[in-house]
């Protein structure tokens, strides 16, 4: 059998123009990583919405993988901008294999 090891994965709903402001924040947790991917359209709280690449106003998903000491300091460097910058971020347990990369 495969050996798996338990990290923590982050995923993060933003507006892209914070973009840059999350990477730095992800890379000062101690994370290896982190991965982009475009958001077209969803709903919730405030209602529907849908990707506005006119308007700026484009969502992307973040997702990053690390152990607890970089999900605690993670975590701690969000917490200032998840409501100033409408954050949507779940944290759940998951098996990776190649521990080496994270």
């Amino acid at each position: 059998m495969i050996q798996t090891t338990t990290k923590k994965r982050f995923e993060i709903l933003i507006e892209e123009q914070i973009l840059p402001l999350l990477a730095r924040v992800i890379r000062d947790a101690g994370f290896s990583g982190h991965t982009v991917m475009p958001v077209l359209s969803g709903e919730g709280g405030h209602g529907r919405w849908q990707d506005e690449r006119l308007t700026s106003s484009s969502r992307v998903m973040v997702l990053a993988i690390g152990g607890n000491e970089e999900a605690e300091r993670l975590m701690t460097g969000l917490a200032p901008i998840l409501d100033s910058h409408r954050l949507l971020l779940t944290i759940t347990d998951c098996q990776i294999i190649r521990q080496e990369r994270f």
